[in-house]
């Protein structure tokens, strides 16, 4: 044999050889998924299962995350945004609780305010007592949330909105009277016991007697509460039983709460007046409108004003143009 043939013989066998290690190389992998080595395999596959392990985990440990949240939510009022469970009862919770009875002694360093009166006014309006802040500033209605001035400008009363420190020129300026049915002063109207209202209603109908108003305005309904069942009691004549039908219809008719009431305060002729129009005025009618306190959510201040300005409308007519035939009259004197 040849060199050359030798030589061709070789290069055969290791083509032979080269081809045997492609075919088994192409067996086993594929054009887009390249064959990795064992070892590598291993680690990727240990790789794998833990993190199928770590997911698992926190699957399980979410709801008990969101249970804690939740649980933090409920005890920890005032933080986040979570809204309680039962949201009706956490507003009604969260509203101001009415203070209850206080006695004379916790409100002493506060003086009891100055009634401005005179005979013969158009209105006197009669509020529930002195609140805190007016008591401290020596004036009525000086609360700043109060309406009441508000109201007696835009209803009318008063060419410009006055303030709480005017008040004293109302009688003289405006025909106006300012008084309290409780002298004693508060922080709220809730820390006065009935007892007190109740006993201070003699009280009011004196002064009312002795300066006769043309009309009495109570500034708040529990105000009208108290004087209507004290004016029932003092009820005379044919409908003194209280199931006559005068006193059950004059019952009925002042249910409504606000605005002119059934009732009337008349007094006895003066033999001699102390001037010329003081014997003309025989009788008091009995107007309510709502607390003009801001706290009052009830009655807005549009509907308080709308409430004056029918107390002005009334106030704006003359004595003869009222009709109070069918009025009940409580004879009241000095």
């Amino acid at each position: 044999m040849s060199f050359e043939e030798d030589r061709n013989d070789g290069d055969a066998s290791v083509t032979e050889k080269f081809r045997e290690s492609i075919s088994k190389f192409t067996l086993i992998s594929t054009p887009c998924q390249p064959q990795l080595d064992s070892a590598v395999a291993t680690v990727h596959r240990s790789e794998l299962r833990r993190s199928f392990r770590v997911a698992a985990a926190v699957k399980s440990r979410k709801p008990e995350v969101k249970c804690h949240v939740d649980a933090l939510s409920s005890t920890s009022p005032g933080k986040g945004k979570r809204k309680a469970p039962n949201a009706s009862l956490s507003k009604n919770t969260a509203k101001k609780l009415k203070r209850g009875y206080a006695p004379p002694e916790a409100y002493a360093h506060l003086s009891p305010l100055t009634d401005y009166l005179a005979y013969g006014l158009d209105v006197v309006f009669c509020g529930i007592n002195p609140g805190y802040m007016s008591a401290k500033r020596g004036h009525h209605f000086a609360h700043p949330s109060n309406h009441f001035w508000k109201c007696l400008h835009q209803s009318g009363f008063t060419p410009r909105l006055l303030p709480p420190s005017e008040d004293s020129s109302l009688p003289k300026t405006f025909n106006i009277g300012l008084t309290d049915l409780v002298d004693r002063p508060s922080s709220e109207a809730s820390e006065l016991s009935c007892s007190e209202r109740v006993s201070s209603v003699p009280i009011l109908l004196g002064k009312l007697a002795l300066h006769r108003p043309r009309f009495l305005c109570l500034v708040g309904i529990s105000n009208w509460e108290i004087l209507q069942k004290a004016l029932l009691q003092m009820t005379t004549g044919p409908s003194k039983a209280s199931g006559s039908s005068g006193a059950s219809k004059a019952s009925r008719a002042s249910e409504k709460n606000v605005g002119l009431q059934p009732f009337k305060l008349c007094y006895p002729t003066i033999a001699d007046p102390v001037s010329d129009t003081s014997s003309n005025i025989s009788e008091t009618l009995l107007f309510v409108v709502p607390s003009t306190s801001g706290l009052v959510t009830q009655y807005q201040l549009p509907a308080k004003i709308k409430l004056f300005a029918q107390l002005k409308s009334l106030v704006d007519q003359s004595q003869s143009e009222l009709d109070t035939s069918e009025m009940k009259c409580i004879a009241v004197s000095a």
